[in-house]
């Protein structure tokens, strides 16, 4: 029998179901300041997302109290959760993908060992992170068109371009995490070859 190397499950024996190599486990040990920055960032876009959604909560129960109360809801409520959404979406992607909370199916990876797990991780990152940088340029060029037609809300004639440079912005940290953790894989799988 080989010796495998220490640190991933399912370098040993499989006698069990192989457990997954997790992001964690990749940042422990192949990480460094400029991937503990960007998780850093990553978190602080994330608790934005968490103001917008308390303050999303509080506008609903104004409007419903309003509405209910007084029979006068707020204006532009339907307009507010719109905007509140697309930020929320946005500015959680990154830490989403820092912390490998994304929705998977791993019905193949957890039967991989750690090698194959790991390439799996960066033919997947590869993909994500083409697709993610096309969908970030679109955004920019997106909010572009927005900024020079002077597009807005309809009730409440709030800009939408700022909405939608949040949006690039949260589209850009979701690729660079992405990125981070696929060079990561890349450096586990140097590093057992």
């Amino acid at each position: 029998m080989t010796e495998p190397t220490p640190g991933y499950p399912g370098d040993e024996e499989p006698a069990e179901p192989v457990r997954a190599v997790t992001a964690e486990q990749l940042r422990e040990r192949h990480g460094g300041p400029l991937t503990r920055a960007l998780v850093r960032v990553n978190t602080v876009l994330h608790l934005v997302a968490g103001v917008v959604m308390v303050a999303l909560l509080l506008w609903t129960v104004g409007d419903i109290v309003g509405r209910a109360v007084f029979s006068h809801p707020l204006r532009g409520t339907i307009e507010m959760t719109e905007l509140a959404v697309v930020v929320l979406v946005y500015l959680g992607l990154a830490l989403t993908e820092d912390r490998d909370r994304h929705i998977t199916v791993d019905l193949l990876y957890v039967r991989l060992g750690a090698t194959g797990q790991l390439v799996l991780r960066v033919f997947a990152g590869v993909v994500a992170f083409v697709v993610v940088s096309v969908m970030t340029w679109r955004l920019w060029q997106y909010a572009e068109q927005l900024d020079a037609g002077g597009f807005t809300t309809g009730i409440l004639r709030i800009p939408l371009y700022p909405v939608a440079l949040l949006a690039v912005l949260g589209s850009s940290a979701f690729a660079l995490a992405i990125l981070s953790k696929t060079i990561l894989a890349v450096k586990a799988l140097a590093e057992r070859n």
